[in-house]
């Protein structure tokens, strides 16, 4: 009777251990080397942060985790906000991410979805972040340079085709010889865009699979992508590092959580992506 009772006791506390993993909501900072010979040598050791799906979420400490990473430029892939509630918390950390460094943003199916959509551009713009509608910039560092494009979310209210949205805008972006980044908030895309250009896509958008299983395999795909060919459940792309035709992508698990489903062993994830030139 003793023994079974401490076997219970130890059942119901690694439940609840277990339990209190899964649902840790804590800040975790991921890094990423990418390498390659059309990075130039000044790029080499470039740091970007991006920061994914925040949905207008309070995240304590998340401004002092990116001083923490130095980066050189921040980079914002979509549904900085919802598509209800006020719009304030994500301009807000804008604004204090631009003290830090340049901060560039591209557009998430919750940020065109508000029906404030503008104002919200409008109150973005006021941060000193630039938003890249279907174009460019060109970083340049001691003479060399990358370019970074965005790639507009093809939300729409009218029924436009998802991939003819998204193919006219990838042919607005002018293609350079340099090393190409893209932003482009929908990852469960990123067989569209390979072989389009880019050198490496950052993405966010599948929130790391929203439970996720101990071995970090993501569950379920939000429903926004299932018209996409994405399965809802285990999707082929919901976090990490992927390489396909040449092109690298890196997916964030993003920071926020407008489902009701709990993250589930999926803690809110900041990302640093370290290029790495091959020509030193």
């Amino acid at each position: 009777m003793k023994l079974a009772k401490l076997f219970k006791g130890a059942v119901v506390t690694g439940g609840a251990l277990l339990v209190a993993k899964g649902l840790d909501n804590r800040l975790e900072t991921t890094h990423y080397t990418i390498a390659s010979d059309k990075i130039p040598a000044e790029f080499d050791g470039f740091r970007i942060v991006q920061i994914s799906d925040l949905h207008a979420s309070a995240v304590p400490g998340l401004i002092a985790e990116v001083k923490n990473e130095s980066p050189d430029i921040i980079v914002l892939t979509g549904d900085l906000v919802h598509d209800r509630g006020s719009f304030e918390p994500g301009t807000m950390l804008a604004r204090k991410l631009a003290l830090v460094s340049d901060v560039y943003f591209v557009t998430g199916n919750h940020d065109l979805k508000r029906a404030d959509y503008v104002k919200f551009q409008e109150a973005l713009d006021k941060t000193s972040t630039v938003t890249l509608h279907n174009e460019s910039v060109i970083i340049e560092k001691n003479g060399k340079e990358i370019t970074l494009s965005g790639i507009e979310d093809p939300f729409s209210e009218t029924g436009t085709n998802v991939t003819e949205s998204i193919l006219n805008s990838v042919n607005e972006i002018k293609k350079t010889d340099n090393y190409h980044i893209a932003l482009f908030h929908r990852a469960n895309h990123m067989d569209l865009l390979c072989n389009k250009g880019f050198d490496l896509i950052i993405s966010g958008h599948m929130h790391g699979g929203q439970v996720r299983l101990p071995n970090g395999r993501g569950v379920c795909s939000p429903r926004s992508s299932w018209g996409s060919g994405s399965p809802m459940l285990f999707p082929k792309y919901f976090a990490g590092h992927y390489t396909k035709d040449g092109t690298d992508m890196i997916v964030s698990r993003g920071i926020g959580n407008p489902m009701i489903i709990p993250r589930l062993f999926n803690r809110p994830e900041l990302t640093v992506i370290i290029l790495k030139s091959e020509n030193k």
